[in-house]
Parts: structure tokens; sequence; C-alpha cells
């Protein structure tokens, strides 16, 4: 009000042909920015007060109604100014709701991520140290047998070797499993050591089918992305092996300038794009987990012509902020 009454005077003092009225539009959006749309429609009517009076023996209209009517004009302005200036606070306050309610979802959203991780990684290591290691210990048991049963000339020698060799096929399909569900050289050697590692053991099942190339040892020194990637890869090469019936997969892993490129291209039958834009579960989960790492995920398929997915990571990456609390 103080200001508003500093205006008036300063239009008191001038010549109504210098015109201080548009002047009072800041105390009044300020007042409805800080305060309220209450306190500028307040502010707007003191202003529209003092106006009346400052000018008042010097308008120039001819009859009091012209004057009255031009301070009608003015209240409209004041008016205006407030309702503007409470809406824009109101818009400004509904966005940072807005952003913050979209952080708190990321980072839940990462939380639920980091929580499944976890937990394929509980699956994982109780796997390979209690149901892998109970297994070993039952072939253990079952060469015994066998070689007493063979030793006794016992019949039945044959039976316990055979049911000893799908134990140990078995063993194996548990390691394999448990080292899928659980790649520990992503934690341990770095994310170039666990890619071959998988370009390894799928080579083990179809000889020359995975051919794994990186620049250099590059080393992202964030496991959780080191995680992200590795799992895309998986996910490319496990759909390149079930659904389109390829020969041959390339994974390549390059660091080239500010840029890290995962590519992983097969000679399979590719797919085309669904009319209605809809992807199956893997494709969007290679997506999101490319999202959560800022990373770009492009995947390029023709029918009869393959698929390439390709993984592009600013290099080296920003280190994530840490997400909100969530109480």
């Amino acid at each position: 009000m103080l200001v508003a009454g500093v205006f008036g005077f300063g239009g008191y003092l001038t010549t109504y042909d210098v015109s201080t009225f548009s002047f009072y539009g800041i105390p009044i959006f300020l007042a409805a920015w800080y305060v309220g749309r209450r306190a500028g429609f307040g502010l707007a009517a003191f202003c529209g007060v003092v106006w009346y009076f400052a000018n008042l023996h010097t308008h120039p209209y001819s009859n009091y109604e012209a004057y009255l009517w031009a301070g009608a004009n003015r209240c409209f302005y004041f008016a205006f100014v407030a309702v503007g200036g409470a809406a824009m606070r109101r818009l400004q306050d509904e966005s940072r709701a807005h952003i913050e309610a979209i952080m708190r979802a990321r980072a839940l959203e990462q939380e639920i991520v980091r929580a499944g991780e976890r937990e394929q990684i509980r699956i994982g290591q109780e796997l390979h140290d209690g149901v892998c290691q109970n297994l070993a210990a039952i072939d253990c048991v079952t060469s015994c047998l066998t070689e007493q049963l063979g030793a006794a000339g016992i019949p039945q020698a044959a039976m316990a070797e055979k049911i000893q060799k799908y134990l140990q096929a078995t063993i194996v399909e548990a390691r394999n499993l448990a080292r899928g569900i659980f790649p520990v050289q992503v934690e341990t050697d770095g994310l170039v050591s666990a890619l071959n590692d998988l370009a390894t053991k799928a080579n083990f099942v179809r000889e020359g089918s995975v051919e794994f190339t990186a620049s250099e040892d590059i080393r992202i020194g964030d496991s959780q992305m080191e995680l992200h990637l590795y799992r895309i890869a998986q996910e490319a090469m496990s759909n390149a092996a079930r659904h389109a019936n390829s020969k041959r997969v390339t994974v390549n892993l390059v660091q080239k300038g500010p840029e890290l490129t995962l590519t992983i291209a097969d000679d399979g039958k590719g797919f085309a794009a669904n009319k209605n834009g809809s992807e199956g579960i893997g494709l969007r989960t290679m997506r999101y987990r490319a999202q959560l790492i800022g990373a770009n995920l492009t995947i390029k398929s023709e029918e009869g012509h393959g698929t390439v997915v390709k993984c592009v990571l600013p290099f080296p990456p920003a280190v994530p902020a840490s997400p909100p609390h969530l109480s």
C-alpha cells in the first residue's frame, strides 16, 4: 500500500498527461504473487481509490461521468493484474508439484527395478550356494552308490549310473541358470568380462553362434549402469535365439568420443512393427532400462533382414543424482 501511495502522490503532483497508473500494477502483481488473489484484489481496490483522488482535480474530461468511466477502466486493469499474478503463481506451484511428482515416481520406479535386481541376485546366490551344492553332494553320493552296486554285480548299477548322468546335467543347467540370474562378473570384473562370458556360454550351447568384440577394457564405474547394459544385451541375445531363429549374433561394445555404444545385431527373420505400436515385454524392458541410465535405445528390424539393437550412453556417464527420500 505504501508503494501505491507513492505512485498516487506522484500522479497528484504531475499533470494528467504524465500518467502513472500502469505502475500501480507492480505492487498489485507482487501482492497477488506472494500473498494470494484476495490480497491482490484488495490492493487493486485500494489503488483504484488512490488513482481516483490523485487525478480528481487534474483530469481533462468534460464531465464527471466520463471520469468515472475512466476510473472503472483503471480498476478493471488493476483487477486483471491481480488475477494474472495469482494465476501465474498457481501455475508455477502446479508445475513445481508436477515436477516433484515426476521425480518421486521416477525414484519409485528406480527403486522397484533395484528391488527386482536384488531379488534376482538373492535367488541366484541361493540357487548357486544352496541348490547347486546340494545337487553336488547328491552327485557324490550317487557316484559312490554306482561304484558299490557295480562292484557287487547288482544289475541296478546301470540305472544308478544313468541317474548320475542326469543329475550332472541338472547341475550344469542349475549353475548356468544361477549365473544368468546373478552375473557376478558385472560386480567383480566389469561389463566387458560379463559380456564375454555371456557370449562364451551361448557358444557352448551352439558353437560360433555369438561373436563379441570390445574396443578396449571399458570400465564404467557404476555397477547399476553396467548391470542394465548387461541385461539389455542378454535380452537382445535371448530374443535372437528364441524368436528370430538367428544363426549368428554379433555383440559390439565401443567407446568413441563422448559416447559408449552397445550394439547387438542378428541375422534372424526380424519382425515388422505392429500397426498399433505395441511391443513385447522384452523390448519395453530394454527401452525402460536404457531410460533409467540416460541412454538412447534404438531397435531396427525388417522381416527377413535381422534385427539391430543399439544402445548409446554418454561416456563417461554422469553420476545419477540420489533419489529423493520416500517416506
